[in-house]
């Protein structure tokens, strides 16, 4: 009797969902696409395709039982708690909704932290302008104003007087369904990013990057992060302190299976935790930056755990060691007047990638910079070591010209 082909779903099917899609299907495993968009690039190469909304969880459970799947997963896309709820109902591999929840709604996670003393920023919530009011004088100016259910930086915006708490409250109350904000006191320090996986009862971390915010000025009250770069130049001793920090985080939350992805915060007291998400990072980190960087592909062993299977962990080795540089394009505020220096761009030696967004292009408008979603386009580069792959890819950057008329 014929082995059974073990059938995943992944939830989206865009472009860095379609990288999870084919390392499944490389797998040898049945792969079932789900996205609203239906000229999504991912559902193009699956074996089965529906277009539907990634967050019904009803409908979406009522399909895996159509499809009698083995295992569901999303890549880059926050919506854990969909996932674990899927899993749950199917009795399928996965964590609990409850702790899917604890990882992605911010204030319930940096109680968490609290709770546990785990290192993380000062905070309050605030309902209403007065309650955002007092809370920020008593955290201090400046405070960090962000969602407790949003993602991708929309609405966290840095609050410096009270004039920004009047300004601004409405702003970040917008992109936050429980219409409550979360008010953190504002840290200053050097920023990465980690991506673990979590695997009976052992935590690995063979991701971490160091994040490039040199342009924080520029976009300022908003956090826009600028691309970032591997291998992280942290010190043995830092590098130290910054894992202990997560497991410690991890464990806090409950994540006893799966991915965790962390955003660290070092300043002159240490390691303190920004972010733990129960999902894999978007912007390429994993599924891209980090394989060209050192070899490591996380999303292989948490595909196979996805569905039941023994996860390859020696994929999780690095194999060598390389520089990687990622930075984006962000054109002035405007209206397109001139694009050039695209292709000259691509010639430069080192260059891996370069993708501009199709909003790009003569006589669009382009708005104000708020949060990364703002972001039109990327420059990704290598080399022998990062501060090469660093120059190749702000050379490239520098390259592309976007001109722009005042509206």
């Amino acid at each position: 009797m014929s082995k059974k082909i073990k059938t995943i779903m992944m939830l989206g099917a865009g472009p860095e969902q379609a990288i999870a899609i084919q390392i499944a299907r490389n797998l040898g495993l049945k792969v079932l696409a789900i996205d609203e968009n239906q000229d999504a690039p991912g559902l193009k190469i699956a074996d089965s395709r529906e277009v539907m909304n990634i967050t019904d969880v009803t409908n979406l459970i009522d399909v895996g039982r159509k499809y009698n799947i083995d295992g569901v997963m999303t890549h880059a896309v926050e919506i854990p708690v969909v996932v674990a709820k899927i899993a749950q109902a199917l009795h399928l591999p996965g964590i609990d909704p409850l702790v899917a929840d604890r990882a992605t709604n911010k204030l319930k996670r940096i109680q968490c932290f609290q709770e546990y003393a785990i290192p993380t920023a000062r905070f309050l919530s605030a309902s209403s302008l007065e309650e955002a009011l007092a809370h920020s004088k008593f955290l201090k100016f400046p405070v960090v104003f962000k969602p407790i259910d949003s993602s991708g930086a929309r609405g966290v915006v840095k609050i410096s007087s009270e004039t920004d708490v009047r300004k601004y409250f409405s702003h970040t109350l917008h992109f936050s369904k429980q219409q409550t904000i979360l008010i953190e006191e504002f840290l200053n320090g050097f920023e990465i990013s980690t991506e673990s996986v979590v695997y009976k009862g052992t935590i690995h971390t063979p991701c971490i990057a160091d994040r490039n915010y040199t342009n924080k000025k520029l976009f300022e009250p908003f956090f826009i992060e600028d691309g970032g770069e591997l291998p992280t130049r942290l010190s043995q001793k830092k590098l130290k302190q910054v894992l202990y920090v997560v497991e410690e985080a991890i464990k806090a939350l409950g994540i006893t299976w799966g991915v965790a992805k962390g955003d660290i915060l070092i300043d002159k007291n240490g390691p303190k935790v920004i972010e733990m998400a129960a999902r894999t990072s978007g912007g390429r980190f994993c599924s891209l930056k980090v394989p060209l960087s050192n070899g490591v592909n996380i999303l292989k062993p948490l595909i196979q755990m996805a569905v039941s299977d023994e996860p390859d962990m020696s994929s999780l080795v690095p194999q060598f060691n390389r520089g990687v540089a990622e930075r984006f394009i962000f054109p002035d505020q405007g209206k397109i007047s001139n694009i050039s220096g695209i292709s000259e761009a691509k010639k430069i030696e080192g260059i891996y990638e370069i993708v501009v967004d199709n909003v790009i292009q003569i006589g669009n408008i382009i708005p104000t910079v708020e949060n990364h979603t703002d972001r039109h386009g990327y420059v990704i580069a290598f080399g022998k070591t990062r501060e090469i792959a660093v120059a190749k890819a702000e050379m490239a950057i520098n390259t592309i010209k976007i001109e722009v008329e005042p509206t």
